[in-house]
């Protein structure tokens, strides 16, 4: 069950659309939602003492932009009708993505733009909470169609150990689903089956259709998405892949082509 949400703010206009979805699940699932604002400070490390005298207005003009845009969200929570709370983080790019995984950790979801797109965010935080919190992350696509409830799930399924964690996370919108489609990704003959899977789901209370996509793993991402729009899903369940363990992380080819191009949001987990 979902009692606990963070979701990502960086006092942008991207901040309406993921924390409209946020607030959304939270009242489907009579959850506390915690807004968690990043201020990324000024990075000093390599400046000369000096330099730095005389840059104190750029860090007093920086904060007071921080102090606003903290404000607003707190007055924005005040009007939410879920239990809630506001915090603020101020950290340097190189310790934001840490420092974010650190507190989705005591969370059930975390909510956030995709990677890349908040303008306000350039330092692809939300994918180390993806790779280092452990957690399911809900990735919201600013102009895209978002629902108050998400009743058709599809879930990309390829028998790995990312889909499986996915799913786990995922199984309170299932369980509430009026459908659920399993796409199955045929890339390794050794993997469970689509049909092992719709097992057991059907155990858990839940009926799933299976549909199988014939395609390579490089056209992989695009035809799950050009299933996601025959099916008419409003939420996409899947495995994050990548290959490094640092903020330079490699998305794999399918999962950064879904974040490039979901128009619904996207629950990950690795």
């Amino acid at each position: 069950m979902i009692k606990n949400i963070v979701v990502h703010l960086t006092g942008s206009d991207q901040d309406q659309a993921r924390l409209g979805v946020a607030e959304s699940i939270g009242n489907r699932f009579d959850a506390h939602l915690t807004g968690l604002y990043v201020h990324i400070l000024p990075e000093t490390s390599d400046l000369d003492p000096i330099v730095m005298a005389g840059m104190e207005p750029w860090f007093e003009q920086s904060a007071a932009r921080a102090d606003e845009s903290f404000k607003k969200l707190k007055t924005r929570f005040d009007d939410l009708g879920i239990p809630h709370d506001v915090r603020r983080l101020d950290v340097s790019s190189g310790a934001a993505g840490q420092a974010m995984a650190a507190r989705a950790r005591v969370a059930d979801l975390f909510v956030a733009a995709r990677p890349e797109e908040d303008p306000a965010e350039d330092v692809n935080m939300e994918v180390s909470v993806l790779f280092g919190s452990g957690r399911a992350c809900l990735f919201v696509p600013q102009n895209g169609r978002h629902t108050n409830g998400f009743n058709r799930v599809t879930v990309a399924w390829d028998g790995s150990r990312e889909a499986v964690r996915a799913i786990t996370e995922a199984m309170p919108f299932l369980e509430q689903a009026s459908q659920v489609i399993i796409v199955s990704l045929r890339q390794d003959e050794d993997a469970l089956s689509a049909g092992d899977l719709a097992r057991h789901l059907r155990r858990h209370g839940i009926s799933a259709e299976v549909r199988t996509l014939d395609t390579d793993t490089e056209g992989s991402g695009e035809a799950l998405l050009d299933e996601v729009g025959r099916t008419g899903a409003n939420l996409l369940v899947m495995g994050g892949y990548g290959h490094s363990k640092f903020m330079d992380w490699v998305l794999g080819g399918a999962t950064r082509y879904v974040l490039t191009h979901a128009d619904i949001p996207v629950l990950m987990a690795r």
